[in-house]
């Protein structure tokens, strides 16, 4: 079982997401007003509830990591059982397993043409294969730790990797080069990162509370963003590529500024360790997930929450979005759930 940063994994009591906040004074007519208050909030969220499309059941374990392919119609998946798996997102039925490695797989990353996977593991390996056949096609050697993120930028030329050895590297994706590597500079691991829609920044988090903005033609580092106070596990950009939000085990997310790096809003409303973050093909919400065994649905203009999405026996460890906006994909322990979003 892996003990690393992604895999802290405890169960979390059941607990309501929003208790009624009690006040030390209280009389009959305030009581009413916050208990009224708080039945038609529940009631706003209940009326999102659904059943989810399809529940995906082959892995053995945990599910890390999560991707969908650009045509929307397959899901491919890395697990702590040490397979990477593809799934038929049309049927909902286990399509195959495209390999099998000598520890988990811990990232998974869709090129853009479909048709090739990457994939990194616990051990440090970081290849390219098809996606249909499980082939091997490009193997990457360089990281000196577990493989942590893996991202495909834009245009599907460059790969980026993230690894619990500081380090995140770009590599020529059809010939497996070394081209650029960001340190992140304070000994702790890349936990996660993320191209911007014009694949000319990349933003990373790390193992102590930081993110950081990078050119990433020339490596040059254009920004520190700080507020987080404990491992920074997700992030993602907007379509604009105007704003950023992360995930943080400080049970937070964060929006920031994609420009000048400025904190812009904090939400909060898990009540665990969140694990996976993003936004929606439109940019209008953003979805997150967490250890308390909830998928969740805000406003990113407003920061309100908009729905949440229960279903899940365990932590939801990984998120995924078909790029035409209309499915979500989450994985926890041996399943994956894909709903439909409205």
């Amino acid at each position: 079982m892996i003990d690393d940063w992604r895999l802290m994994i405890a169960e979390v009591p059941e607990e309501a997401a929003f208790p009624l906040r009690q006040s030390t004074i209280i009389n009959r007519q305030s009581a009413i007003i916050r208990l009224s208050a708080s039945l038609i909030f529940f009631a706003a969220m209940a009326a999102h509830a659904q059943e989810p499309l399809h529940t995906l059941r082959g892995h053995e374990r945990w599910v890390l990591s999560i991707a969908i392919s650009p045509d929307n119609q397959w899901l491919v998946s890395g697990g702590d059982d040490q397979t990477l798996r593809l799934w038929n997102l049309k049927t909902g039925g286990e399509s195959r397993t495209l390999r099998r490695y000598d520890s988990a797989v811990t990232a998974v990353a869709f090129h853009a043409d479909g048709k090739r996977v990457a994939a990194g593991t616990y051990d440090g390996k970081l290849e390219i294969c098809d996606a249909q056949s499980g082939k091997l096609l490009r193997e990457f050697t360089g990281h000196g730790d577990s493989v942590t993120v893996v991202r495909f930028d834009p245009t599907g030329k460059y790969l980026a990797s993230g690894s619990a050895d500081d380090t995140l590297v770009i590599w020529d994706a059809s010939d497996g080069s070394s081209l650029l590597t960001f340190q992140q500079g304070n000994e702790y691991d890349v936990t996660t990162a993320a191209f911007s829609p014009d694949g000319e920044r990349i933003v990373t988090g790390d193992g102590e509370s930081e993110l950081k903005i990078w050119d990433a033609n020339s490596g040059e580092e254009m920004a520190t963003l700080r507020g987080h106070t404990e491992t920074v596990t997700s992030v993602a950009f907007s379509p604009s590529g105007k704003q950023i939000v992360s995930a943080s085990w400080d049970d937070t997310l964060r929006l920031w500024n994609a420009d000048t790096g400025d904190a812009v809003q904090t939400l909060r409303g898990h009540t665990a360790d969140i694990t996976s973050v993003l936004f929606t093909s439109d940019g209008l919400r953003i979805v997150s997930a967490g250890e308390d065994k909830e998928v969740r649905l805000w406003d990113a203009r407003t920061a309100k929450p908009l729905a949440i999405l229960t279903g899940h026996n365990h932590s939801v460890l990984c998120l995924a979005l078909s790029p035409d906006g209309r499915l979500l994909a989450s994985g926890s322990k041996e399943v994956i759930r894909v709903w439909k979003l409205k």
